[in-house]
């Protein structure tokens, strides 16, 4: 569930004190204005759980676009053509 900003900022004492109960198992908080989620308040136990995946995902994606790059640069006619769109 998504809430607003101003419900956000206003509960931010109890979630922190959720967070210190529940530590990562705490339910994140979704939050963004006319309750579309822009962004999260996680507990920060579960941050520091999640920091090697997410390093990980990263340097997965790098190296797949390194690979895709090193492949265009050897094979100029298989490359994709990417067309600019100016507005």
């Amino acid at each position: 569930m998504t809430i607003t900003t101003t419900e956000a900022r206003t509960s931010l004492s109890q979630t922190i004190a959720r967070f210190r109960i529940e530590g990562a198992s705490a339910d994140p908080v979704v939050f963004g204005d006319h309750r579309k989620p822009e962004g999260v308040v996680l507990p920060f136990e579960l941050y520091v759980q999640l920091e090697d995946y997410i390093d990980q995902v990263r340097f997965e994606m790098a190296t797949k676009v390194i690979s895709r790059i090193e492949e265009a640069i050897a094979n100029p006619s298989k490359a994709v053509k990417v067309e600019r769109h100016r507005n």
